[in-house]
């Protein structure tokens, strides 16, 4: 599918990635709330157990003593269910890391880069700037030697690792940041605050 700029990019990955979220949330709340279950059925078995043992314990202590247990349950329950969810939501984002390995080879990544670059004019800064790309794009390296008309260095870091840039203006200490990579952890970070996985008691 044609990307045509950023938006579109990462509307089909946000759907992708919302897709696969949902379907494993669902699977993971399943196994959550049958272990959950098992673990009030043991606890309230527990109890049962004690009541048959010592007719002389006092309710109050019966009542104090299952809440303690219930909130252990919940204690580890929630503990659980965080660890499990910071293990999922990072195995989706490695499968999208996955998904955008050589797009920058692609055609698609061609015809959004040389747009982006189009959309930087004099307005953003009139002096020098840096053009900060993924090592070894050449792909984007000929687009910014192509189409940007004003006085730029190019300098190629290893923070980059999917594809973009980033622009720098030292003289006005102004700089947009056009990569991938920082639009993926934007979502990322969406993920985990949409997660639909916060514990519930």
């Amino acid at each position: 599918m044609p990307y045509y700029n950023n938006d579109d990019l990462f509307r089909n990955f946000s759907r992708y990635i919302n897709e696969k979220a949902d379907q494993k949330i669902n699977q993971l709340k399943e196994e959550i709330e049958q272990e959950k279950k098992r673990s009030v059925e043991r606890v309230d078995k527990e109890i049962h157990k004690k009541i048959f043992r010592g007719l002389d314990i006092e309710l109050s202590e019966l009542n104090s003593d299952f809440t303690a247990n219930m909130n252990m349950v919940k204690t580890e329950y929630s503990k659980e269910i965080m660890e499990r969810r910071s293990q999922l939501l990072s195995s989706i984002i490695h499968e999208v890391h996955e998904k955008l390995a050589g797009f920058n080879k692609t055609k698609e990544y061609e015809s959004l880069m040389k747009k982006q670059i189009l959309s930087i004019g004099s307005d953003f800064c009139s002096e020098k700037v840096e053009f900060r790309i993924m090592k070894n794009d050449k792909t984007l390296k000929k687009i910014i030697e192509d189409n940007y008309e004003g006085t730029y260095t190019i300098k190629e870091i290893s923070e980059i690792e999917i594809g973009g840039f980033s622009v720098l203006c030292f003289k006005l200490g102004v700089m947009t940041d056009q990569t991938i990579d920082t639009r993926l952890e934007q979502k990322k970070q969406w993920l985990y605050e949409h997660s639909k996985l916060a514990a519930s008691h």
